[in-house]
């Protein structure tokens, strides 16, 4: 019986910081693994939280083998492959430590207005994938995260905003640097007219979510994503390109193989390419099903199935900065919070605006109120397109800022 094995292993340094002060400081080490046994074209899975070897793991799960689920690809071949990051692993566990106390200096200012609490995280982590036909591939490297909540104080609300990084090296100075001013104008409210503007989300997750669903196999080939049919045709502004990256190391991404063990032979897969859409991304079930080629996209966690996903999406870079770009715009809404939004099944966009703030010619002019945006999938990447910037709003994030003109109206 055909078999193999993913590991994963953490060894981690968790700080909680309440009200500015440390609440508590837990460390961890732990490794889970996965197991799936391949016997007449079904699939038996298996996990187990601990420190247990291959062979028993092996061992304890044949000998109760029950229900099982369809298998009709084949494995990838035998690969060996090691990914380490010593860089990132240079620095102890207690650095994370020194991210706190450095953070602590520059928010002293603001805590006869705020109340700041959040999260610390520095740890080592540890994948692996084995199986028994000679299959070796591993990775190690060193990862950093640690984000703030504030909340005004005598404010209703739960929290009203949030800043932070997540990256194998950090950089306190730059995240505090761009979020400090915003904080240090958040009295400061303004009055807006409804109307168009041009708005820029920091973090642009929400605003990719309608369009990855066109590059997944089981949506493009079945006729239900936004895009299907569209593969070598322009879909969006010859401004716009969009990667999947399985290959960073300086943004932390480290996967150049997937959970089933399918190396892809390019870090930079184009999805859209100058406008034009280039590719859609398959695991090995869907690549067998739909008769395309199977990309790296195999994701699974040790307790779950395999499912096609996205290794780490990165818009294409512009010429100027964000900064640059900034001051070239009479207006502009900048979005820390836009929480809450949908979009419909034709690419209809809208959301709330928890905490925004407009700028002119790059300067801040002060916090909006309440707001809500709307937009389309086609509008925001396409002809209300304005710009995209050559880096991002702060330094360690992947992708470059998105400008583009939106609908916004008062709440």
């Amino acid at each position: 019986m055909k078999h193999d094995i993913l590991s994963l292993g953490e060894e981690s340094l968790n700080i909680e910081v309440i009200a500015g002060k440390i609440h508590s400081c837990r460390s961890k080490n732990i490794t889970k693994k996965g197991l799936r046994i391949f016997d007449q074209n079904k699939i038996y899975s298996y996990s187990y939280v601990g420190e247990i070897s291959d062979e028993q793991f092996l061992r304890t799960s044949t000998s109760k083998m029950a229900v099982g689920t369809p298998c009709d690809f084949s494995l990838p071949p035998k690969t060996e492959m090691q990914i380490s990051d010593d860089e990132s692993m240079q620095e102890p566990l207690s650095a994370i430590l020194k991210v706190f106390e450095s953070s602590k200096q520059k928010l002293a200012r603001f805590e006869d207005r705020f109340t700041f609490s959040g999260k610390f995280r520095r740890q080592y982590r540890r994948r692996s994938l084995q199986n028994d036909q000679g299959m070796q591939l591993k990775s190690v490297y060193g990862m950093n995260e640690w984000n703030y909540f504030f909340k005004e104080k005598g404010s209703a609300q739960i929290i009203d905003g949030y800043f932070g990084e997540t990256a194998r090296t950090v950089d306190v100075e730059d995240v505090l640097d761009k979020n400090l001013p915003f904080i240090e104008a958040y009295s400061r409210i303004l009055k807006i007219k409804s109307g168009s503007y041009p708005v820029l989300f920091i973090s642009d997750d929400i605003l990719l979510s309608k369009i990855m669903e066109s590059f997944i196999a089981d949506k493009y080939c079945t006729g239900a994503a936004l895009y299907s049919g569209k593969l070598n045709a322009p879909i969006v502004s010859s401004a716009f390109s969009l990667y999947d990256i399985n290959h960073s190391p300086e943004h932390g991404i480290y996967r150049k193989f997937d959970d089933e063990g399918t190396v892809r032979r390019l870090p930079n897969l184009p999805l859209i390419e100058r406008g034009v859409m280039k590719n859609i991304i398959a695991d090995l079930r869907s690549a067998k099903k739909y008769g395309i080629e199977a990309t790296g996209n195999g994701r699974r966690n040790f307790d779950s199935a395999v499912t096609t996903n996205f290794n780490s999406l990165v818009v294409g870079a512009g010429k100027r900065s964000t900064q640059d770009i900034l001051k070239s715009l009479e207006d502009c809404i900048v979005v820390f919070m836009g929480w809450g939004g949908e979009f419909t099944d034709q690419g209809d966009f809208s959301t709330p605006l928890q905490l925004s703030y407009l700028l002119k010619k790059g300067a801040i002019a002060g916090r909006l109120p309440q707001l809500t945006v709307k937009t389309t999938t086609q509008d925001m990447f396409g002809s209300r397109l304005i710009e995209i910037a050559s880096d991002a709003f702060q330094k360690t994030t992947h992708s470059p800022s998105i400008f583009s003109e939106m609908n916004v109206y008062l709440n």
